[in-house]
């Protein structure tokens, strides 16, 4: 009864307040092939498993309970908040954690994901790096390396703020699959990315290509909720996806979603 009536409620709003017939939808780009490619819902070819794969998913759930035609644009997520916070989409999926500086630019819904931070290298180079330092590789143990994080991300915020102090030299790139790619080819040494985002793309490598290092980081600004960044001007467009994201977990349909990419909970 529940789940029908935010149903109902939902398609109500959506009919009243946004009477919108189209939803401009960005989302992070795993591959830079993918950049700039406006595509409608149900005629994109899908992103790759893993992460971005499920917010794909995610967002054709939404386009399709909010009954608009949804154009999806892959970007960058450097260019993602500007594009939000400029009116150029209604919805942005940059895995974007919640805070002070970000709010006062766009507005947030629900949250859809819990997130955490991991180091990424070749083990070999895990290795070398431990007998150097003579102790477990970590975030705080980093010391003279090449470190990638994606450009604009928290990750990134937050290395350039310690390379100093940890003789760090900090490469941005504009997507984690430009990042790993810096891995394979020496290019960096290692990479800090959400721990979510490079899950299924381990599954791709040859066994044994990279490894974690060190424990998932969840404080300092590197995790916590994560939600889908909206204009502050689309009050209405906020309230029905928010809707859409209650009446999802309500019925199932958000977990199911989520067992398509991952096979532990995201929450």
């Amino acid at each position: 009864m529940l789940v029908r009536l935010i149903t109902l409620g939902l398609a109500l709003l959506f009919a009243v307040g946004v009477q919108a017939r189209e939803l401009r939808v960005a989302l992070g780009a795993q591959e830079a092939n993918l950049l700039h490619s406006p595509v409608e819902v149900g005629k994109a070819r899908p992103q790759p498993g893993g992460l971005s794969g499920f917010n794909e998913a995610l967002a054709r759930e939404i386009c399709r309970r909010v009954a608009a035609r949804c154009v999806i644009s892959y970007l960058t997520f450097a260019e993602i908040l500007p594009g939000v916070e400029a009116g150029q989409f209604d919805l942005g999926f940059g895995n974007y954690l919640r805070t002070p500086e970000r709010e006062k630019r766009v507005a947030f819904s629900e949250s859809i994901w819990r997130s955490s931070s991991r180091l990424v290298a070749k083990p070999q180079v895990i290795q070398d790096l431990a007998r150097r330092i003579q102790q477990e590789v970590t975030l705080d143990s980093l010391r003279g390396v090449r470190v990638a994080a994606v450009e604009g991300t928290q990750q990134y915020v937050y290395l350039r703020h310690v390379a100093e102090a940890q003789a760090l030299t900090v490469v941005s790139f504009k997507t984690m699959g430009e990042s790993l790619a810096g891995l394979k080819q020496n290019r960096v040494d290692f990479s800090l990315l959400p721990m979510l985002s490079v899950f299924a793309q381990f599954a791709t490598e040859a066994p044994g290509s990279f490894e974690f290092a060190g424990p998932p980081v969840a404080d300092r600004g590197m995790g916590g909720t994560v939600h889908i960044a909206i204009p502050k001007q689309k009050e209405d467009v906020l309230l029905v996806v928010n809707q859409a994201i209650l009446a999802m977990r309500a019925d199932g349909t958000y977990q199911r979603i989520v067992r398509q990419f991952f096979p532990f909970s995201l929450d």
